[in-house]
């Protein structure tokens, strides 16, 4: 597309956030999702990379990369039709096309979480830890725009698309849709909820939540599409468990 950032047919990262965002918010597909994967696979091929050194020819020379030479992840934009002249016009917000941008990062990784490119998802958040490990840099800091920059907490929206979290606290409903598991769909994670937190634990066909502080009101538990409701509602207080057989 052409836009104001001056560039022809350019690949951007973020150019799917509208459907991640209505993801995390319990809204679903929001469009078509072959076109969606198509983007998405689009994105991995023309602008992620685990060795990012032959796009730092051209940073400027007051660029800000953030990635040094050896180092991986997601480009902010690339010009996957080499176009001879992608970037025209001598605009400003050039500088910003060969960066990696964290919260950019995180978004494209929680969606290929939630559209079933796991391995790739993975590996999109991976990158960003090796850059950011401790050995080298502040794991606490992942710099981008500035220092501490708020965006780079969209990595709990990896986190929660890995559970497949969704929850309606007023509804008292939760659910989970693990994307990893361990043997025989093993799986466990933390989870939050308006009032407290806990765990959640997967084991076969028995699905337990646990209430670690606070409080919940539960009506129905979701677990891999199957639900189990509550009459009456369950309330839990820190410490308490609720366990379920999936049916």
């Amino acid at each position: 597309r052409k836009s104001n950032f001056g560039t022809y047919n350019a690949s951007y990262i973020d150019q799917l956030f509208g459907q991640s965002m209505a993801f995390q918010c319990g809204l679903g597909e929001v469009i078509d999702a072959g076109k969606a994967k198509t983007a998405l696979n689009s994105i991995w091929k023309s602008t992620f990379a685990f060795d990012l050194t032959e796009y730092l020819k051209y940073v400027r020379p007051l660029g800000r990369p953030y990635y040094v030479a050896g180092e991986g992840g997601t480009l902010m934009c690339t010009n996957a039709k080499n176009e001879e002249n992608p970037y025209h016009g001598g605009s400003w917000t050039h500088g910003y096309l060969n960066e990696c941008m964290t919260g950019f990062e995180h978004q494209y990784a929680s969606h290929l979480m939630y559209a079933g490119e796991t391995e790739k998802a993975l590996a999109a958040t991976r990158v960003i830890h090796d850059r950011y490990n401790a050995a080298k840099r502040n794991p606490y800091n992942e710099i981008e725009c500035s220092d501490h920059y708020a965006r780079a907490m969209a990595s709990y929206g990896t986190f929660i698309a890995a559970c497949g979290f969704d929850y309606d606290g007023p509804a008292g409903k939760l659910a989970f849709l693990p994307k990893l598991t361990g043997k025989n769909g093993a799986f466990k994670s933390a989870f939050t909820a308006a009032e407290g937190w806990g765990t959640f634990e997967l084991a076969g066909d028995r699905a337990t939540v646990t209430l670690k502080y606070g409080k919940l009101r539960l009506t129905e538990l979701t677990v891999n599409g199957k639900t189990t409701k509550f009459a009456p509602a369950q309330e839990l207080s820190a410490g308490e468990s609720v366990e379920v057989t999936l049916k």
